[in-house]
């Protein structure tokens, strides 16, 4: 059984760090950084990014797609291909959840280009504001990091990935859903979920208490 691991906005495979030693099966870390590339992809949508994933890994219903925020939100919409089982740490299945600290999309994308949105200032004011004294402010602080020196364009096609409407309906569920309520990225799903201590880095801070409700699912997985 595969287990391909999806990381999320601004992130790398790093997040899994805590998590993935515990995590018994053949395993697979995506790139969404070097799979979406630095060119501007003004079309692309997280349902054609998924697809692409589908073809370039061979992605069926026996592999297993663990996502953490934007990585569940890819993986739901792989399910919607392949309808693999997926676990979900800190994502979404209805934007709404997305906590917005600019509602207009076209506006990020400028900030952004103009290195205005990502950079030390708004490191410390973000990091401060979120974070301060809470053991995820590293993990965040790190994660910022690599937005301030990240390609402006591949940021910008990150994002299309989670704002970007979809035009086809998605009727797919998760199999399971990691989440934390003092998250203050992605608002707790309306749906049930595995409740954890901490916050949207939960997978690093306390991450006995995400891999161990993923560990029971896989093994109900293998005894099905």
């Amino acid at each position: 059984m595969r287990i391909l691991f999806i990381h999320g906005f601004g992130e790398d495979e790093t997040i899994f760090s805590k998590i993935a030693p515990a995590i018994a099966g053949d395993k697979i870390f995506l790139n969404v950084w070097k799979l979406l590339g630095d060119a501007p992809r003004p079309n692309i949508t997280v349902l054609e990014f998924a697809k692409e994933i589908v073809n370039k890994y061979n992605i069926s219903k026996n592999d297993v797609i663990i996502g953490h925020s934007m990585g569940g939100w890819i993986a739901y919409h792989i399910k919607h291909f392949t309808h693999s089982p997926i676990v979900q740490i800190g994502s979404w299945t209805h934007i709404d959840r997305v906590v917005r600290p600019i509602p207009n999309t076209n506006l990020s994308y400028f900030l952004i280009r103009m290195g205005i949105l990502f950079n030390p200032l708004t490191k410390a004011l973000y990091t401060n504001m979120g974070y301060k004294n809470l053991p995820s402010k590293v993990v965040f602080a790190s994660i910022f990091d690599q937005l301030i020196r990240g390609n402006k364009e591949n940021i910008i096609n990150q994002l299309r990935l989670i704002f970007t409407d979809v035009p086809e309906e998605i009727t797919v569920t998760p199999d399971l859903r990691i989440h934390a309520k003092r998250d203050i990225v992605i608002r707790y799903p309306r749906e049930p979920f595995h409740e954890v201590t901490g916050d949207h880095f939960t997978l690093r801070t306390h991450p006995h208490e995400v891999y161990e409700p993923i560990i029971a699912f896989l093994k109900k997985i293998e005894q099905s």
